[in-house]
């Protein structure tokens, strides 16, 4: 049976990911010690890299996969965006990453929004995302105002003209993460006057870290300062949005496809 992805988007995503991967570990430097031996502390680093109890505990081989994760984090947070567009391109009319929006946004829009943000700062998000969105798109009174503009990671249109825009972060965002997220996804329904059915967002999680179920969800800074019911799509409820019901089954495939074949490069640049 032919999977929900077709072979040539599989494809496109598959080079993307492996050209990512390809480029970060050819930035690896050499080894400058063997994998087994303990790094010795340097008195100065320009990287910042100096770890003095890790490095008193754990061997070369163990610090640098370690170091190389976390740099390549951000990286890997820019192909799922981009694997998005590129499935999103089959389903929707339209389909974009770091697209800018721009409007006039009134007085009272701000205000709304304004009012909001503080609110939820203060107390978190203690109302339906929902109901957010629609004092927001009620508050628009006249046509001056101040110009918005607003870059999202993520925008889909389908067939019949319905916008879905979408913040891509961190599955354990902090609280300034889900504020700012929640300013830039109510000031695009300022800008658009509309809200749902017609106009959509979201905060985007590629993947669930606490499990497959969303009850598993557990990080406290985005169960308080998110609507977790109605902001947040995550992990297979996100893709499937996206591509159709199996894309996140058939996109983490793609995924573990790149990771097999670059299993000796990555064994090799970290003397494994």
């Amino acid at each position: 049976m032919a999977g929900v992805i077709p072979s040539s988007v599989r494809a496109a995503i598959k080079d993307r990911v492996k050209a990512i991967l390809t480029e970060k570990l050819a930035a690896v430097p050499p080894l400058p010690r063997r994998a087994t031996e303990l790094r010795p502390i340097e008195t100065a680093d320009p990287d910042g890299l100096i770890k003095p109890f890790h490095q008193l505990l754990f061997p070369e081989g163990l610090l640098r996969p370690w170091e190389f994760e976390r740099t390549f984090s951000t990286a890997l947070g820019t192909s799922f965006e981009v694997a998005a567009r590129v499935i999103g391109e089959r389903r929707f009319s339209e389909a974009k990453n770091g697209e800018d929006f721009s409007g006039s946004v009134s007085p009272a829009a701000r205000s709304a929004i304004d009012d909001i943000l503080r609110d939820v700062r203060r107390d978190g998000m203690r109302v339906s995302y929902l109901d957010l969105v629609h004092k927001v798109v009620a508050a628009y009174v006249g046509a001056s105002g101040s110009l918005e503009k607003v870059k999202v990671d993520l925008y889909l249109k389908d067939g019949r003209g319905q916008e879905l825009f979408f913040e891509m972060k961190s599955p354990k965002p902090n609280k300034d993460q889900c504020v700012g997220t929640t300013e830039k996804l109510l000031l695009l329904h300022a800008i658009r006057r509309q809200g749902p059915p017609q106009v959509r967002t979201y905060y985007g999680m590629s993947f669930n870290p606490y499990g497959n179920s969303r009850s598993d969800y557990a990080h406290g800074p985005a169960t308080r300062y998110l609507d977790m019911s109605h902001q947040v799509l995550m992990g297979k409820e996100f893709w499937d949005v996206v591509g159709g019901v199996g894309t996140y089954d058939e996109v983490l495939s793609i995924y573990r496809e790149v990771g097999s074949e670059m299993i000796p490069e990555v064994i090799s640049r970290f003397g494994l």
